[in-house]
C-alpha cells in the first residue's frame, strides 16, 4: 500500500525496565523502524509525558521530508493534507482527509498578486523596485485566507493539516520563497533554484500545523515550472511508449511533447485571452460563467449556457473559443478576425464597438475587435509552439498518440470549435483528452502517494526546455497562424 506524504503508525512500545533502559526517543525510533527519524525539539519535550500517559501505546504521525521522515504529532486521531496550485491568475486548493484518503473540500480564489499586474513580467518589475517582500507577503496572506476558508467549511482546525504539496510556475515559486526574480526575464534566463524541495509550514508562514511538511514541485526552466511537471505526472505522459502531447493553457501556454524516454517542453504567453487578463468580459470557469455559445446563421442571435445555470457574469475559456469560432462560422468576423458588415454591433460605455453575447447585472457581456485580435495572437502562439516543437523532433501530428488538453483550454472546450479556429490540429477527435487542471491533480496525487517523488525526479531528469521566445522557426511560422484557421490549412492536418 502506498504511503501518503503524511502517514500514521499504531505503535505499542515496550515499557522501560531495569533490563531495558533505552531513552524515550530511541525507544520510539526503534519501534517505528525509522532509525533516521527527526524529532523536533517541541515534540521531544512532550514525548515522555505522552508515552507514559498512554501506557506506551500511541499513534504517531510522520511526515516525509528531504533527508529523513519527521515526527509531526505524537498521538493523533485525524490528519489532513492540502494540495495547492498557485497560478498566475488563480489559486486552487484541495483539502484531503489523509486517514480516509479522500478529498473533502476544494476552493479557488484570485491570486492577490494580480493587483500588481495580470502578467508575470509586471510583477517581476514591481518586485525589482525593492518590493519582493511585499509580493511574498501578499501571496502568503492569500494562501492563508484560502486555508482558513477551506478548513472552516470542513469544520476542522488548520492545526490538523500536516502535509502540503504546492505546484506553481517558476516565478510564483520564487515569490513564495522570497527569492530574487530579477535574473529570470533576461537572457540567459537563470532562476535562483530549480528544485526547492521540502520546507516546514512555519518556514513559509503558512497557518497549517507549523510542523507540517511542505513540498514544492521542481521547475525545469524560467518559464516551465512545477505546475507543468505536476501535469506531466498526473497525465502519465512520461510512461508512454509513443509520443504524446500535453497542452496547458492558463495565463501562459505550455506545450509538452514526450515519451517515457524523453520530454521536450516549450512555453510562451497566451492564456489571458481565455480568462480575465485580456478579455474584458472574461472570467474563470465558475458559477455564472458562459461556457457554451451558439449563434444562429441567419438571425445572428446568440444562445448560451452558464455554469450552474446562474445569471451570466462573464465568459470563461471554453466560451471564448465557442464565441470566436461561431462568429467566424456565421460570417461576423473574417479570417483576420475583423468584424464584417454582417456583425450586429453595439457601442459600449467607452465608445467601442462590441459584439454582445448577454446583458449581465454589471453591464454588457461581449467581445471587442481588439480582444478578438488578442485571442488570435494567443491561439497563434499556442499552435505555432506545438507545430515547431514537433517539427524540431521530426514528428508530425499523425505521430502523436494522445493530445492532453489542460488548463483554461481543457475546461469543457468543444474540440471541433478549437480545430475550426486552428488552435488544435485536425486529427482524429478521439485522440484528444480533456484533463482539466492537471497541476492540482498532480499535487493531489503526490499528497496521497509519496512514492511519486521518485517519478517526479525522473521526469525532471529527462525534460529538455525549448525557449520559444527566441526561436527562429517560431518567429517565421507565427504570422501564418494569426489567420483563421491558418494561411496554409494543410499544416493543421495529421
Amino acid at each position: 500500500m502506498s504511503k501518503s506524504l503524511c502517514y500514521q503508525m499504531v505503535l505499542s512500545l515496550p515499557s522501560p525496565t531495569s533490563d531495558d533502559k533505552r531513552a524515550d526517543v530511541e525507544r520510539l525510533k526503534e519501534a517505528s523502524g525509522l532509525r533516521d527519524l527527526k524529532i523536533p525539539l517541541s515534540l521531544m519535550r512532550m514525548l515522555p509525558q505522552e508515552l507514559r500517559r498512554n501506557n506506551y501505546k500511541i499513534s504517531p504521525l510522520f511526515a516525509i521530508s528531504d533527508a529523513a521522515d519527521v515526527l509531526v504529532e505524537i498521538d493523533a486521531e485525524q490528519f489532513w493534507g492540502l494540495a495547492i496550485d498557485i497560478g498566475t491568475t488563480n489559486i486552487v486548493a484541495s483539502l484531503h482527509d489523509l486517514k480516509a484518503m479522500e478529498e473533502v473540500g476544494k476552493i479557488r480564489l484570485v491570486n492577490p498578486q494580480t493587483t500588481y499586474g495580470v502578467d508575470l513580467l509586471s510583477r517581476i518589475h514591481y518586485a525589482m523596485t525593492g518590493k519582493l517582500d511585499e509580493m511574498r507577503e501578499t501571496l502568503v496572506r492569500g494562501l492563508n485566507r484560502l486555508i482558513g476558508e477551506l478548513t472552516q467549511k470542513a469544520g476542522i482546525s488548520s492545526e490538523g493539516i500536516y502535509a502540503v504539496t504546492i505546484a506553481c510556475n517558476t516565478v510564483m515559486t520564487h515569490f513564495l520563497l522570497g527569492l530574487d526574480v530579477s535574473t529570470i526575464p533576461v537572457e540567459p534566463y537563470i532562476p535562483v533554484v530549480f528544485k526547492p524541495g521540502f520546507f516546514s509550514a512555519k518556514d513559509l508562514g503558512l497557518t497549517t500545523n507549523p510542523l507540517a511538511t511542505v513540498y514544492i514541485f521542481p521547475n525545469a526552466g524560467s518559464y516551465v515550472g512545477g505546475d507543468i511537471i505536476s501535469g506531466i505526472l498526473s497525465t502519465g505522459l512520461f510512461k508512454s511508449d509513443l509520443p504524446s502531447v500535453l497542452i496547458d493553457v492558463g495565463t501562459n501556454a505550455e506545450v509538452v511533447v514526450g515519451t517515457k524516454d524523453w520530454i521536450l517542453v516549450g512555453a510562451g504567453a497566451a492564456g489571458p485571452a481565455l480568462e480575465g487578463g485580456i478579455l474584458s468580459s472574461g472570467m474563470t470557469a465558475e458559477s455564472g460563467a458562459i461556457y457554451r455559445i451558439d449563434i444562429d446563421d441567419k438571425t445572428k442571435e446568440v444562445s448560451y449556457l452558464t455554469i450552474e445555470d446562474a445569471p451570466a457574469q462573464g465568459i470563461c475559456g471554453s466560451g471564448v473559443i465557442d464565441l470566436i469560432a461561431e462568429m467566424y462560422r456565421t460570417g461576423i468576423i473574417d479570417r483576420q478576425g475583423r468584424f464584417t458588415e454582417k456583425a450586429p454591433l453595439e457601442v459600449d460605455e467607452n465608445g467601442e464597438d462590441l459584439f454582445v453575447v448577454a446583458k449581465g447585472e454589471h453591464g454588457l457581456i461581449g467581445i471587442k475587435q481588439r480582444e478578438v485580435e488578442n485571442f488570435l495572437r494567443s491561439k497563434a502562439a499556442m499552435f505555432t509552439s506545438l507545430y515547431v516543437m514537433l517539427a524540431s523532433l521530426g514528428l508530425s501530428f499523425s505521430d502523436i498518440e494522445r493530445f492532453y488538453i489542460a488548463g483554461a483550454l481543457g475546461s469543457g472546450v468543444r474540440v471541433e470549435k478549437a480545430i475550426l479556429l486552428g488552435m488544435l490540429p485536425d486529427v482524429d477527435r478521439e485522440r484528444f483528452v480533456a484533463v482539466g487542471n492537471t497541476s492540482i491533480a498532480g499535487a493531489r496525487a503526490l499528497l496521497h502517494n509519496a512514492e511519486l517523488l521518485k517519478e517526479i525526479e525522473m521526469i525532471h531528469q529527462i525534460i529538455t526546455y525549448k525557449e520559444m521566445n527566441t526561436d527562429r522557426e517560431f518567429m517565421s511560422n507565427f504570422p501564418s497562424a494569426l489567420f483563421i484557421p491558418h494561411t496554409n490549412p494543410e499544416v493543421l492536418k495529421g
